[in-house]
């Protein structure tokens, strides 16, 4: 009975099968090869080239760790920048609209959530916070004042600041909300009053946000860690990437330490020998002879010594 699948049924070329060799591939955590296929050769190669200059081995051992050096600072390279991104792959998943609805926010505040709310290291200083808060105020008092109003032209010139800054937060939006002799509103917001009413409340909204941050701040915070624990299997996916970023960091410590201890043994072992090269100690207590001493005749107790002859008087 012959079979359908004979022979190899897989990728034929060398980069076929160098790709599939990557198809159970997932967080590259346990990759043999030191460079995953998304990752760039050459980048890797100046990386190892500038450790390797730093190091400056000296032999082929030496050579050796350093390689094992740079891969370790490579594949942990890679597993902060792994980590990182799963963190922002759980936060973006938190929207504004989720967190204003865990601030408890109610109104326009739950409606025109700024993006900015899921971002708690945004800096607002108190002048600029001041800023809009007299914004928000010019804000509560054209809605309570001029609400409904049948054209904006109308009634902008005693918000002027307020109407100013609205252009400003207008500016991606056709047409600008000026004309352009600044002399009132362009004709198409005069004509579509309840169209600009949208963005005038979602710019109300906006004002009050980043007149408020500051204090909003902590209970930000607060929720973006809960909901990060929340997210169960996410975080648990973070902590193993953070567990094996720091085995490697320990690794590649060790690596260091092994690189350096070793270097200073063959320095040692060096100056040693020189030492010993330039100062080299008698092989003996014999061979010591002292510029005043006089050598002695050693006389044998069956021996004559050799005595001047006499004559014979």
């Amino acid at each position: 009975m012959s079979s359908s699948n004979q022979g190899q049924t897989g990728p034929k070329s060398i980069a076929g099968k160098r790709k599939s060799s990557m198809n159970a591939l997932k967080s590259g955590m346990f990759a043999r090869t030191p460079v995953l296929p998304f990752e760039d050769d050459a980048q890797y190669r100046r990386h190892v080239k500038s450790v390797i200059v730093s190091l400056a081995p000296e032999d082929a051992v030496q050579v050796n760790l350093a390689q094992q050096i740079a891969d370790s600072m490579w594949r942990g390279q890679r597993q902060e920048y792994r980590a990182a991104l799963q963190r922002d792959d759980v936060f973006k998943a938190l929207t504004p609209a989720i967190m204003a609805e865990f601030l408890g926010l109610k109104g326009i505040f739950a409606k025109h959530p700024p993006r900015f709310l899921v971002t708690p290291n945004l800096k607002v200083s108190r002048k600029d916070a001041q800023e809009y808060k007299r914004l928000h105020g010019q804000y509560e008092h054209l809605v309570a004042n001029a609400k409904g109003i049948a054209n904006y032209n109308m009634v902008w010139r005693q918000y002027p600041d307020f109407f100013v800054y609205l252009e400003q937060w207008m500016s991606s939006i056709n047409p600008p909300l000026f004309m352009s002799n600044r002399q009132g509103l362009d004709i198409h917001w005069q004509n579509h009053p309840r169209k600009l009413e949208g963005y005038i409340e979602e710019y109300g909204a906006h004002c009050w946000y980043l007149a408020n941050f500051d204090s909003l701040r902590d209970q930000i915070r607060n929720w973006m860690g809960v909901w990060f624990f929340l997210k169960g299997r996410e975080s648990e996916k973070v902590e193993r990437f953070d567990d094996r970023m720091l085995q490697e960091r320990r690794a590649c410590q060790g690596l260091l330490d092994c690189f350096f201890r070793m270097r200073k043994s063959q320095t040692d072992h060096v100056l040693f020998t020189e030492r010993r090269l330039k100062v080299s100690p008698p092989r003996s207590l014999e061979e010591i002879v002292l510029p005043h001493e006089i050598p002695k005749v050693v006389i044998g107790k069956n021996e004559m010594a050799d005595l001047p002859e006499e004559s014979m008087t």
